[in-house]
């Protein structure tokens, strides 16, 4: 995906292409291209995180090379690269649309927390040790209490 994939998406989902060809890439649209980038990086620091592609390096947050130009690939999964692009949205409207902003903020919210709860993301089962097993107690009665972490009041009033 490239900053000229979210361009194409922004103006797709504003319905502010050519109606006649289906051309987003028009006149009318210079100015959302040219703050694009700018938007586009400041939100690309939010996403990348809980990407797929995300690459971890210990004692640095990670971070992606800022936008230049409309054809560098952007390395994000496609669930990220579309939170992206309704995160841009909701900025680039603000002063235009405030009601269709708050929707594009909205909903860029919502993905984002889903991308934040990791939710979606598959893991790979693995057993647990079970370091309880046996733990217990006897009663002055000689029966045997399976230990809980949860002890009755009278447990207590035994001791000395």
């Amino acid at each position: 995906m490239t900053a000229t994939d979210i361009f194409e998406r922004l103006i797709h989902l504003s319905d502010n292409g050519d109606e006649a060809t289906g051309k987003f890439d028009i006149s009318d649209n210079k100015e959302y291209k040219n703050r694009l980038l700018a938007i586009t990086n400041v939100l690309l620091s939010e996403v990348y995180p809980y990407s797929d592609t995300c690459k971890r390096v210990p004692g640095k947050r990670p971070a992606l090379d800022p936008l230049t130009d409309f054809d560098t690939k952007i390395d994000l999964d496609d669930y990220c690269f579309n939170t992206l692009v309704y995160g841009v949205a909701a900025r680039m409207f603000t002063d235009e649309n405030g009601n269709l902003a708050s929707f594009y903020e909205q909903e860029y919210e919502r993905r984002l927390a889903y991308l934040m709860s990791g939710a979606g993301m598959s893991s790979d089962a693995e057993a647990i040790e079970d370091v309880y097993s046996g733990a217990g107690y006897y009663d002055d009665d000689g029966v045997y209490h399976h230990f809980t972490g949860y002890f009755p009041y009278n447990d207590f009033s035994r001791w000395g």
